[in-house]
């Protein structure tokens, strides 16, 4: 894969509820891309994203997977991550690497509380969305509905970016609301210019007053323009809505299928266009030397700087930092400095991952996402800095674990083993603990949800051979004095015989 500058990249995190297709969004993304052949798909195990073996026996995601794909000169890196609320540290590491999502809503089942969870997690992490209605061409799919649900529940900012052209019930193309144009879908998510029905038109001329509203809103130029009864350039739109997208008043919807490939060109397309490269966003830290703030905001010229978002410790392919680079251009071979952990790492090499493989490159530009081998002492939340200009980031706030069991393991010779283990589970895993009770003689397993536990115990067996049994934990009840009382009682005494 080529090097890539912050200007021609882009860090998209793909959210959602589990089932709603995010997986086979980046699959069907890889493909159009080039970097498959063919389109895995969940169902047989065989993504790029789903490679751990209890994703692929389970068929869900369970961690969050880079898929970096080149599109139109651009680097577009995926982040897909579970969609099950048992796995929300994941996804809250990937929302602090990326600069925009999408949001994937099944057009079968509607919006659902994942998807409104990451709509949450968006707006408090200030990220631009876009959602992407999934599954249009099964049966009962809607659209309609689906826009119906969105809109009642998030209001206007919710605008639709197509609409859909369809023959009988079968949807064949759509009619952007941007160039008021007609599309049919060809092979392999291809469009040809079509013409929009009348029945559309109808939908296409209301919601696109209500776009033109919002863009008249961004300058007095531009409102200016309106009340005079001017229209807009094409230019101008999508100026104006990539302004309103980034700063959250706009919310595009767009649709397709990832399984045809149909509008997955189209949103490709759109996260070039309106999110935001990495060299125009800010991002700020501490100096620790002087105690100043030190503004990275992605420049190449600043001294180097690199934030650990996620760790990924693996029996097969090694343990990996995940780094995003907040400031200068690091190369393999650099030596940086941990503030956190007062001590200095050497850079052997610099990969970038797509799932599971590691693909070697020379250097990484600020902005891009990217992993380091064997870092000894480094683990997520860090700051890789220089030791001249030592800096740290906030580090990204992640759930706290609530649900927990008692665990013993089931042959004694393995104790070490499992807790072992566990240590290495736990440098992926922050929402994982590993806690000794001493009061109560147990040790107990803290997670998200009794999924997450069972998914712990699975790996462990699967993958480090050693088995644990989980149970319910003992509970310490305590009783006190809380106040002074007064008793009355006789006292009899027997003398005699």
């Amino acid at each position: 894969m080529n090097v890539y500058t912050g200007d021609k990249i882009r860090n998209v995190v793909i959210m959602g509820h589990g089932g709603a297709g995010k997986t086979t969004l980046a699959e069907a993304c890889a493909f159009l891309s080039g970097v498959t052949s063919r389109m895995g798909k969940v169902s047989d195990g065989n993504t790029i994203s789903d490679y751990d073996k209890e994703e692929q026996k389970r068929k869900f995601s369970i961690g969050t997977s880079v898929v970096p794909i080149e599109w139109e000169g651009n680097k577009i890196n995926f982040l897909d991550t579970p969609g099950y609320f048992d796995f929300v540290g994941e996804v809250e590491e990937a929302a602090g690497a990326a600069a925009g999502a999408v949001i994937v809503v099944s057009g079968k089942a509607g919006l659902e509380v994942g998807a409104e969870k990451a709509l949450e997690l968006c707006d408090k992490d200030k990220l631009p969305k876009i959602i992407f209605v999934s599954d249009m061409d099964v049966d009962n799919a809607n659209f309609d509905k689906v826009l119906e649900e969105l809109t009642g529940k998030y209001g206007n900012k919710v605008s639709p970016f197509m609409l859909p052209i369809k023959e009988g019930d079968k949807i064949t193309g759509y009619a952007s609301l941007i160039s008021e144009t007609g599309h049919k879908f060809d092979k392999d998510g291809k469009t040809t210019d079509c013409d929009i029905p009348a029945d559309v038109k109808d939908s296409l001329e209301s919601y696109r007053d209500t776009l033109m509203e919002a863009v008249a809103e961004t300058s007095e130029e531009f409102m200016e323009k309106y009340f005079a009864g001017e229209s807009f350039s094409t230019e101008e739109i999508r100026a104006a809505v990539k302004q309103n997208i980034n700063e959250g008043s706009i919310v595009p919807v767009l649709f397709g299928s990832s399984i045809s490939c149909q509008g997955v060109r189209t949103l490709l397309e759109d996260v070039i266009k309106y999110f935001k490269s990495p060299d125009t966003r800010k991002i700020s830290g501490t100096n620790r030397k002087t105690n100043e703030t030190f503004e990275a905001d992605y420049d190449e010229s600043k001294p180097k700087t690199a934030y650990v978002w996620k760790t990924i410790v693996d029996p097969f392919i090694g343990k990996y930092s995940m780094i995003k680079v907040c400031s200068g251009v690091i190369k393999s071979d650099d030596t940086l400095f941990n503030y956190d952990k007062d001590t200095e790492e050497r850079i052997s090499k610099l990969y970038i991952l797509r799932g599971n493989k590691p693909i070697e490159v020379s250097e990484l530009h600020s902005g891009d996402i990217g992993a380091i081998p064997k870092l000894s002492n480094t683990a997520t939340g860090d700051t890789l800095s220089t030791k001249a200009t030592p800096v740290t980031f906030t580090p990204t706030e992640i759930s706290k674990p609530y649900t927990y069991m008692r665990y013993n393991a089931k042959n004694k010779g393995d104790i070490d083993k499992v807790s072992s283990a566990l240590q290495k589970m736990m440098q992926e895993d922050l929402t994982l603990k590993n806690v000794n009770d001493a009061e109560n003689r147990q040790t107990l397993l803290y997670g998200m949800g009794d999924q997450h536990l069972e998914i712990v115990q699975s790996k462990l067996q699967s993958i480090y051979k050693c088995e644990i049994e989980l149970m319910q934990p003992k509970v310490a009840y305590r009783e006190t004095i809380r106040k002074n009382s007064d008793v009355e009682s006789k006292y009899k005494k027997q003398s005699g015989g």
